[in-house]
């Protein structure tokens, strides 16, 4: 009831600073002052005009996202080639985003696949936010970003710009409504105050039922609820400077993490006796100075993040019967400062960014795990063992890095970056187990450790423009995944795992034929990882451990098309293919698993969408996007993996002045798979079933 309450009092809090923030640009748009900030870019309204193809990049614009069912972060399978995301529909808690063979593990490395929003970096993959509110690009670049950015990211990095104020005020308000009583509100507002000052809000609101019935408690079991706000106030002394500080905060109120039992003849049913939960907050504070000079600008910006799971309670069973439960309560607070200098674009042949890094994390946990024990000769019928952890990890980063691009000749361009980085990290853990019959048993002894060591990252490439319309490239880094601890054991020996080392390579070109509506790109990479982290249980044990395999090889291609063969018609696609292989490991009974699949990394990615405008207001889109087959465990059991499935979703829009209304429908055919497999509890989290909806946005 607590948490329902915080959530309708965070709702209103919400709604009431929207409405603020459209007085405020009425009031503002009455102003005949002249604003001297930076002029709002306009995207395009349908898809991809202005939007260039590039090897390891992909570019989306909110109509792109909108169009291929990008609703949270957690959507983004796909939306570039071999980029994936694992989840349990939990926002963001346990997640693992792989990108070219490259993953986090489920809860104590670093992320491989990294995230800034407006400059921002984040924390854990957990503590990503969830929501997708006012978003102008969104950018992903695969491979090693370490000497581009602040924030380590080895496996490639998402790039998020929300929409900032320009010389008028702009807004947007959108409602939605669909199946499993879907009702949701967006709305976005930006524009000037004064000549000097700007803002930018939004919100947003969303509440379902759940997909799957709980046939035991005879209701839904993943209801899900959530408000998320966004706003920043830009300040601009002068046409040098600005200054920007913003907010986000966001609430989610779910219901049992979406997971059954991989035994269920129906996946979207289960019988248990706990409905479970998952409450999440996350507050991200930020500020920053943007300054130019004559040889380029300086860019400052200080954050700090909060981000809290009270708790995640999942019934390990999945059945009437009270055989397991856990309740996990955890909280992340992250300081971060990144300072950059860097060239002003185009304004000189060499092209240069450098910049400082620090970064200083706090993980506390409490995990309680309760399970009844099987009877044995040791062991008495209705023997219950109750498991608490708690457990603090910190974290300390500092990085410099820098980047070149020199020309060489004409037409040709060295790329040049380096990356120093410190990182330390430290753990104290204690576990307390006890019985319902009172017997003695082994205790954990105290965990206390820490460990620092030092990572030089560095890539080098060479472009080539074979002509206007053709162009070359090739890339070697090499890059690091700092070492840590594991919490949810005690043994001093498989808490800590070690770094990962990765030596990444790529070829690639992209081809645009001059005067035409078609344009893309090919590219092959392939990595050697030493030391590649992923995290699996013990035997004979509850302890859940990262480990460290030997050797690791990633090797794939990727492909990105745009075409407009005619007026009022746009094709996108992109398919991505990667073979991740362990080369030289062992699983957790000592046999050797050489040439199998790593863990949560498809096989192949796939996402392709056409829009078609009729004219008189009149619009339609349609997209596909497939995930090849996933394996979930080291030993490649096909229980446990899911087959290569396609999603198909279409739209139909409908725009009279500043008015549209559109219908939607998401997973057309009810394709039936699971975009996570739990092998310790043998669960899944099906997909979401097919949806049909209705919108209606209003514009101005």
């Amino acid at each position: 009831m607590q948490s329902a309450l915080a959530l309708r009092q965070l709702r209103l809090v919400a709604i009431l600073a929207a409405s603020i923030g459209m007085i405020g640009g009425l009031l503002a748009a009455a102003d005949t002052k002249t604003t001297v900030m930076s002029p709002f870019k306009v995207e395009a309204e349908f898809g991809v005009d202005g939007l260039r193809i590039q090897n390891s990049s992909s570019v989306l614009n909110a109509y792109l996202l909108e169009q291929h069912g990008i609703g949270q972060l957690q959507d983004i399978s796909g939306v570039a080639p071999n980029l994936f995301s694992s989840n349990s529909d939990t926002r963001g808690f346990g997640d693992v985003v792989a990108l070219r063979g490259i993953t986090n593990s489920i809860f104590f490395s670093a992320p491989a696949v990294g995230l800034y929003v407006d400059d921002v970096p984040s924390g854990s993959v957990s503590s990503y936010p969830s929501a997708l509110l006012n978003v102008e690009n969104f950018v992903v670049k695969a491979g090693p970003q370490g000497t581009d950015y602040g924030r380590n990211a080895p496996g490639g990095m998402i790039d998020i710009k929300t929409r900032a104020p320009g010389g008028k005020h702009q807004g947007k308000v959108q409602l939605d409504y669909g199946s499993y009583h879907f009702s949701a509100l967006q709305a976005s507002f930006d524009g000037p105050l004064n000549n000097q000052l700007g803002y930018s809000a939004s919100i947003g609101v969303s509440d379902r039922d759940g997909f799957i019935d709980n046939t035991f408690q005879k209701r839904s079991a993943d209801d899900r609820r959530s408000v998320a706000g966004r706003g920043a106030l830009y300040w601009r002394p002068d046409d040098k400077t600005q200054l920007r500080f913003g907010v986000l905060v966001e609430r989610v109120d779910d219901d049992a993490t979406r997971l059954t039992s991989l035994f269920s003849p129906d996946a979207f049913k289960v019988s248990s006796d706990l409905n479970g939960g998952t409450s999440i907050e996350r507050l991200q504070f930020s500020f920053q100075l943007k300054r130019k000079f004559g040889w380029g600008s300086l860019t400052a910006t200080t954050s700090h993040q909060e981000w809290e799971l009270d708790p995640s309670s999942t019934d390990l069973d999945l059945s009437p019967l009270p055989l397991g439960i856990s309740r996990v309560i955890q909280s992340e607070k992250l300081l971060t400062q990144e300072v950059r200098v860097e060239s002003t674009p185009g304004s000189q042949k060499t092209q240069w960014r450098a910049g400082m890094f620090y970064s200083d994390s706090d993980t506390d946990g409490n995990a309680f795990r309760q399970f009844m024990v099987p009877p044995s000769a040791f062991v008495p019928p209705g023997f219950v063992q109750t498991e608490r952890s708690r457990y603090a990890i910190g974290q300390k980063n500092l990085a410099g890095y820098a980047s070149l691009d020199q020309p060489l000749a004409a037409k040709t361009t060295l790329k040049f970056g380096v990356r120093l980085e410190h990182a330390e990290s430290a753990i104290n853990r204690t576990k307390a187990s006890s019985n319902n019959f009172g017997f003695p048993g082994p205790q954990d002894a105290p965990l206390v450790r820490s460990q620092d060591h030092d990572f030089v990252s560095a890539s080098a490439g060479v472009q080539h423009a074979v002509s206007g319309s053709l162009s070359v490239l090739a890339k070697i880094s090499v890059a690091h995944k700092p070492d840590g601890f594991s919490a949810f054991t005690g043994n001093p020996l498989l808490a800590r795992f070690g770094s990962e080392r990765q030596w990444a390579n790529e070829v690639g070109l992209t081809f645009s034929p001059p005067n035409s509506r078609f344009g893309g790109s090919l590219l092959a990479f392939w990595s050697t990882v030493d030391g590649y982290q992923f995290e699996r249980t013990v035997p004979n044990s509850t302890d859940y451990v990262v480990v460290n395999a030997n050797e690791v090889t990633s090797r794939g291609i990727e492909a990105k098309f745009m075409w407009s063969p005619v007026e009022r018609l746009w094709w996108d696609f992109q398919i991505g293919s990667t073979a991740a292989k362990f080369e030289d490991h062992r699983d957790s009974i000592g046999t050797r698993v050489d040439g199998k699949h790593v863990p949560f990394v498809p096989k192949l990615t796939l996402r392709t969408g056409v829009t078609v405008d009729f004219g008189r207001g009149f619009s339609a889109n349609a997209s596909y996007a497939v995930v090849g087959r996933t394996y979930y465990d080291e030993r490649n059991t096909t229980a446990f993996s899911q087959k290569s499935y396609g999603i198909v979703n279409a739209q139909l829009r409908y725009r009279v002045g500043q008015w549209t209304v559109a219908l939607s429908g998401q997973n057309l055919f009810a394709k039936k798979y699971y975009q996570f497999v739990n092998p310790e509890i043998f669960a899944g989290s099906p997909g979401a079933p097919r949806r049909v909806g209705v919108q209606l946005s209003f514009a101005y």
